[in-house]
């Protein structure tokens, strides 16, 4: 008997939204210490479970990107202008009470002292973004989540100086889910800037303490900019 078009609809959902190594993670990560909400950090500091979003294939798209770049470095796509090392797992510190504190960083050129982090994302929403940096218009928006990604990316860096891989500059590699042609894709690039990841890790820290003191995360006031406060995870 054949399948019906609700079995098949069925079965591939089952495919996009089984568990990865990534969803599986039990402790923070650099993506989680810059994000701008206290809120949410202290629940990913905790371990709380995060109920299920509804918008989720746009994040799938993402991984299915990160995996394609992931294959073809693996093939050796420009394997003789650069050594590459790619989602090599790093540590950023220890935090008393919470143990070691792991990331991944996307993709590493140590030769270049560079690092490169894969960001998908849309033409609006990187249109906004341009027009940040270019100082053409700003909003809140733009600004927090680029203050997130900046932060991710030094948090990077730190972690990867302080093992004696050198690191001088980052790059924010943005690729347009809806786009079509090179140009939809767009590079961010900042210097290192120690005091950014020391700014977080030591926000962290004094969260993580906080928490082991009693403090619960819904006393925490949510981000005003949080997209997970504003639809209610």
């Amino acid at each position: 008997m054949s399948l019906t078009d609700t079995e098949v609809k069925d079965f591939t959902v089952s495919l996009f939204t089984q568990k990865s190594e990534r969803d599986l993670q039990r402790k923070v990560g650099a993506s989680n210490i810059s994000d701008p909400c206290t809120k949410h950090l202290a629940k990913a500091l905790l371990n709380e479970p995060e109920p299920e979003i509804k918008y989720w294939l746009g994040g799938k798209i993402g991984t299915a990107i990160h995996s394609f770049i992931e294959h073809s470095i693996g093939n050796g796509v420009h394997a003789n202008d650069f050594d590459f090392v790619v989602e090599d797992k790093i540590t950023l510190g220890d935090i008393d009470g919470y143990g070691v504190v792991n990331s991944r960083p996307d993709l590493v050129i140590p030769s270049r002292n560079h690092l490169i982090d894969w960001k998908t994302s849309s033409r609006p929403k990187i249109k906004k973004l341009q027009n940040l940096v270019a100082g053409l218009k700003s909003d809140e928006d733009s600004e927090n989540t680029l203050k997130k990604y900046i932060g991710q990316v030094q948090l990077y860096a730190w972690g990867l100086n302080n093992s004696g891989t050198k690191i001088d500059r980052a790059s924010l590699v943005f690729i347009n889910r809806d786009g079509t042609y090179e140009n939809d894709i767009w590079v961010y690039s900042v210097d290192y800037d120690e005091s950014i990841a020391l700014a977080l890790w030591n926000r962290v820290k004094y969260l993580w303490k906080e928490l082991e003191e009693g403090l619960h995360p819904d006393s925490i006031a949510p981000h005003p900019l949080c997209f997970k406060c504003n639809v209610g995870i």
